[in-house]
């Protein structure tokens, strides 16, 4: 059983840090306190040098500079040819505009964003009524639209596809070029891709580094959402590497088609999927940590839909898109469903109906997921569809798909195929013995979650993430011809017993989210690498408190 004490150097370093955030934001690189920047409104009214009455900028390039607080009142566009500077320690705010509109940075095809933040000066998305002081709850869902990049590398999208996703009208419809979820149909602006065969893989829209994007994928109609990071056939030469999406209404990441690689993602609190793969996508994915829930559904304490969801195209009605399937690769995730300590897998919230999976995978994807650990789902590997139908089911028994040295913590059903539990046969001697998967009911990760009440980040008890030293091994090693991968002989998203990458710039850390204890340095209470005076104080503010 977990100690008051523990609960208490939680609580007290959440206090020591809230009334900080906003104040702490870019100061490292000179920025001034947020309260102390320039309100920069951002639409074609207030700013027509900037933006046209369309909502497109206007100069060659602009630059965003961490001496200003900037407001989004709209949709901004960076067309073509165009180029968005955001320097880091940088705070953007857009408002819940509802009718159907919403807020959105939007970098169209041929356009390129350098938000190159840093460890010490992350660069930060969110809602205006987010204050930056910590006490805006993770539960605050769709309050913006979000980040989209669209691009033109490789999709499986058809003429014949239905669905949002699909063009009916507009020049440049066809195959090999969509449009993307959450926008205007006929508007070339919010196409992706490229005429099946002139793809451009290698394409560039930019750099996203130490990004933290929260608060949004505000709701535009029935079933129809911005994700927080919408990525459409973004290419191979784009950057995204520690990126966090918190709070948001849509899935954290989705990634339509495309073939750029991703490193150090963070997807906490969604209504929907953590990070979904679709359209044949075909990157590469190394380090992702997701924590789903809570979720303030009419008061009820829920949580967002599957941790992983991976298709080759959902909104098909050609069953095989031309043969064209994702390929994607995920390796060393780390991924818990909501457990509040007493409402424990399976969770009747959502009902098994509503999905509740680990890996979700289905539509007759191909790809990978590897050397990753996943906790408290209803079902670890879904795979969707019966045996012998030609799809991912098919695809795993015959090494398409594959789900390999991965760890899945109190999962009430490790494997289901198509819809029914697999606990023995050569289906399940394949998942745990060739495929190296280990089943647990219990341990390696500090497993519980919970808030003290749905409207606000008070954490009471808070999931430990990296496992002790010398656990989670795996002897699977990640392709060394491929030099995107860093070398990480470990299962899941953190080196057992060592700091992991979310300290110092992340939400997640800053509210608490993760303990992320780090093994022989007891003292470290703010969990920063080092035991100073810092330390001290926290443990000042709870000392003569009981332990039980």
């Amino acid at each position: 059983m977990k100690s008051k004490l523990k609960f208490s150097m939680a609580a007290a370093a959440a206090m020591a840090a809230s009334g900080t955030f906003a104040q702490a934001i870019g100061s490292s690189c000179g920025c001034p306190d947020v309260s102390a920047r320039t309100t920069v409104t951002l639409d074609p009214t207030n700013a027509p040098t900037v933006l046209d009455a369309q909502g497109n900028l206007i100069p060659a390039s602009y630059t965003m500079t961490c001496n200003n607080l900037y407001i989004l009142n709209d949709r901004f566009y960076v067309g073509a040819g165009k180029d968005l500077y955001i320097e880091p320690g940088t705070v953007i705010k857009a408002p819940n505009i509802g009718g159907g509109n919403a807020a959105a940075l939007i970098i169209s095809r041929d356009g390129q964003i350098w938000a190159n933040g840093s460890a010490s000066c992350p660069i930060i998305f969110t809602s205006t009524a987010d204050g930056l002081d910590g006490n805006y709850p993770v539960t605050n869902r769709g309050k913006w639209g979000g980040v989209i990049l669209l691009g033109r590398a490789y999709n499986n999208v058809r003429s014949t596809d239905v669905g949002s996703v699909s063009i009916t009208t507009g020049a440049g419809s066809g195959d090999g070029v969509g449009l993307i979820e959450g926008l205007l149909n006929g508007d070339q602006r919010n196409f992706y891709g490229n005429p099946t065969g002139t793809w451009i893989n290698n394409d560039n829209s930019g750099v996203l580094r130490y990004v933290s994007i929260r608060h949004g994928g505000e709701k535009l109609g029935t079933n129809n959402e911005i994700n927080g990071l919408t990525m459409g056939s973004v290419g191979s030469g784009t950057t995204i590497e520690n990126v966090e999406v918190i709070g948001n209404l849509d899935d954290c990441f989705e990634f339509f088609g495309g073939t750029v690689n991703a490193k150090y993602l963070i997807g906490m609190h969604s209504d929907d999927d953590g990070l979904d793969w679709d359209q044949g996508y075909s990157g590469k994915i190394q380090f992702y940590y997701g924590l789903q829930g809570p979720e303030n559904n009419a008061g009820v304490l829920a949580q967002g839909d599957n941790g992983l969801e991976l298709d080759s195209d959902d909104n098909s009605t050609n069953f095989t898109n031309g043969g064209l399937r994702s390929t994607a690769e995920i390796w060393n995730a780390t991924v818990f469903a909501r457990t509040d300590g007493s409402n424990v897998a399976p969770n009747p919230n959502p009902a098994n109906t509503a999905g509740d999976e680990a890996i979700e995978a289905k539509e007759r994807t191909f790809g990978s997921v590897n050397n990753s650990i996943f906790v408290n789902f209803r079902s670890g590997l879904n795979l969707a569809g019966a045996v012998g139908a030609n799809n991912t089911t098919d695809f795993w028994q015959a090494g398409n798909f594959n789900v390999k040295n991965c760890t899945f913590v109190n999962c009430a059903s490790p494997l289901r195929i198509n819809g029914a539990n697999v606990a023995a046969g050569a289906d399940f001697t394949k998942f745990t013995v060739t495929d190296k998967n280990v089943i647990l009911a219990s341990g390696l990760v500090d497993a519980t979650f919970d808030v003290a009440t749905l409207t606000s980040n008070n954490v009471i008890d808070r999931v430990n993430p990296v496992p002790a030293a010398g656990t989670a091994t795996t002897d699977l090693k990640v392709p060394v011809s491929e030099p995107f991968y860093s070398n990480a002989p470990f299962r899941g998203a953190f080196e057992p017993g060592k700091a992991p990458w979310t300290q110092g710039w992340t939400l997640a850390a800053d509210i608490g989210s993760d303990l992320s204890a780090v093994a022989g340095c007891t003292g470290d209470l703010n969990k920063d690498g080092q035991v100073n005076a810092t330390d001290f104080g926290l443990f000042v503010n709870v000392f003569n408190t009981n332990c039980y």
